[in-house]
């Protein structure tokens, strides 16, 4: 048994990161996860939210915001694929709340006011698609997501 394994984090353009870490925490769509050395071949759906690197001794050593993406977890290796990603300490509520009004399209907008809202204290799951089904007296039935997210104008610095 190993004490690391390999973290690789890609961008469509470029590597962002390639190095040895002994844990990580990434923001899968149902829950945060948490991948050790030596942990069986896996694939995660990654929701917008905060990658943490972790020391040996589970704490937190680097903390990142991704945009969502896909994580690939096999042979003491972990591929992360995900389209933008900001350093936790590189950005302020204030320029975060500036690049949500910037934003390009929805997706970008979405991704900025993760980070508004995380760094304000409010947590949720964003992507879409989830708990967009509910069962009830044996019928699946298609229910609308509840919008919580927090306008950056609303959140407090």
């Amino acid at each position: 048994m190993s004490n690391d394994f390999d973290l690789t984090i890609e961008l469509p353009t470029r590597t962002f990161m390639n190095r040895n870490v002994q844990g990580v925490i990434l923001p899968a769509v149902r829950a945060d996860v948490e991948i050790l050395p030596d942990r069986a071949p896996s694939v995660f759906v990654l929701d917008y939210g905060l990658l943490q690197i972790l020391t040996a001794k589970g704490e937190v050593l680097d903390k990142y915001f991704i945009y969502s993406g896909v994580a690939d977890v096999a042979q003491n290796k972990c591929k992360i694929m995900t389209q933008d990603i900001v350093p936790y300490s590189d950005i302020s509520i204030s320029s975060a709340k500036e690049k949500v009004v910037a934003a390009r399209d929805e997706n970008e907008r979405l991704f900025y006011t993760m980070i508004v809202n995380y760094l304000v204290g409010t947590r949720k799951r964003y992507l879409r698609t989830l708990n967009v089904f509910s069962r009830k007296k044996g019928k699946m039935t298609f229910k609308k997501p509840k919008e919580t997210i927090v306008p950056p104008e609303q959140a407090g610095e």
